[in-house]
């Protein structure tokens, strides 16, 4: 296995990257068809989830998205150094060579209610042939090494948006568990590595299923942001639950304050972070619409204190003002009502920040760099600043790196969510 990269430590949104993990895509986007991307199939009369959807708006051109993902992780490499740039992918081979690890694993993906005992059956005899990388692959793909007959009843797609993995809060990893049916692979495979792979080795793990297993848990990473060592945010709604949220902030340390964020239950806010980010010690890129009080009930954020239950209201920038003196909150869109909108979809208020003032953000977004150019970031293509990186990340200069997102942004996400910090600065 891969030697272990800087402890795991993670106080807040904006310290340097020092170690940072990735899912280099694979021939799994290749395996998804038509049928994965409707999320409703018409049976009879009535129209019904569909029980194959993959999350993706779009079956992708896996070459461009390759490059465009080849292009993120070269930024995050000029950050971290190549050593510290980690790839799910290779950690989650790693932990599957040891065959108790193996079977454990092999045993929780096949308890998919979409396999038929025989279908179980078949695919137990052969997952249990194979080991390390060969078996992660057929985890991933659904599919055998070399085999274009699916195994089981779908791809893992959404492996590629690493962020959703699991949460990283203070010195601890709170595992997540996907609540679509489409992801709960991703869940089983990460929690794998969280606990086997030595790069996680002595790391608090906060699982909020091993004493909760009756339901009401899911928890995705996209909606956890460690606003500085003692705020803590916590979004709710389409893919985390209440509950989760709730326990989560139970185990956080007493004097760490959380403020949860119900989200409006619609397709383009996941997460919280496609709502809000944060790109500077005292700066957030923000999807105002969804925190004026003034938006439609269910179009608004509502804010509360996860511990008293207190309702603070909807302005979830105003609030972190109070916290955060002098904040700076730059308009996803540049404060045009449309723009704003077409941006937020496309991921434009979901940056992830590489060192204070050092983000990344889809290219695609225009309204939003002119935003943040105004604001004091230059734009710049990632080769400028993977060429550039060492001068970049000195002094105070505030960038902003365009990368290609087309291809990318199909599957509803952004930067923020296809990088997974493992270790930022203290």
């Amino acid at each position: 296995m891969s030697a272990p990269q800087p402890r795991h430590v993670i106080h807040d949104e904006v310290s340097r990257l020092q170690a940072c993990a990735l899912f280099a895509p694979g021939d799994e986007l290749d395996r998804m068809l038509p049928r994965h991307i409707e999320s409703h199939v018409q049976r009879g009369e009535t129209l019904e989830e569909n029980r194959d959807y993959l999350l993706f708006d779009d079956l992708v051109l896996l070459p461009l998205l390759r490059d465009e993902h080849a292009e993120l992780a070269a930024v995050v490499r000029a950050v971290t150094g190549p050593q510290a740039c980690l790839d799910v992918r290779v950690m989650l081979g790693e932990v599957l060579a040891d065959e108790a690890v193996a079977a454990e694993v092999v045993a929780q993906v096949l308890a998919d209610d979409r396999l038929a005992v025989a279908e179980r059956r078949v695919a137990l005899v052969a997952l249990n042939k194979l080991r390390g990388s060969r078996l992660a692959e057929a985890l991933i793909q659904g599919a055998l090494p070399h085999s274009e007959a699916a195994i089981l009843p779908a791809p893992a797609p959404n492996l590629l948006f690493a962020r959703d993995l699991w949460a990283p809060v203070g010195d601890a990893i709170a595992l997540g568990w996907p609540r679509h049916r489409a992801r709960l692979r991703d869940g089983i495979l990460s929690r794998a590595i969280v606990r086997h792979h030595p790069q996680f080795h002595g790391v608090r793990a906060i699982d909020l299923r091993e004493a909760n297993a009756d339901g009401g848990i899911s928890l995705e990473g996209g909606d956890v942001l460690n606003a500085g060592p003692r705020l803590v945010l916590i979004g709710f709604g389409p893919r985390t639950t209440e509950r989760a949220a709730r326990l989560l902030a139970e185990r956080l340390p007493a004097d760490v304050e959380v403020l949860g964020v119900r989200l409006p239950l619609r397709r383009a806010t996941m997460h919280l972070d496609t709502l809000l980010t944060f790109i500077d010690t005292r700066a957030v890129l923000a999807y105002l619409p969804a925190f004026d009080p003034q938006s439609a009930a269910e179009d608004r954020c509502t804010v509360l204190d996860l511990r008293t239950g207190q309702v603070l209201g909807s302005d979830l920038p105003a609030l972190l003002a109070e916290r955060l003196a002098g904040l700076q909150v730059v308009p996803c869109g540049d404060g045009d009502p449309v723009a704003a909108q077409r941006e937020q979809w496309t991921d434009g208020a979901n940056a992830v920040c590489l060192a204070p003032g050092r983000i990344v953000l889809y290219g695609r977004n225009a309204r939003t760099l002119r935003a943040l150019n105004r604001a004091g970031f230059e734009v710049l293509t990632a080769q400028q600043f993977v060429a550039n990186s060492e001068l970049l990340l000195q002094g105070e200069r505030r960038v902003v790196v365009a990368v290609g997102g087309a291809e990318l942004s199909r599957g509803r996400g952004g930067p923020r969510c296809l990088t997974l910090p493992v270790a930022r600065a203290c």
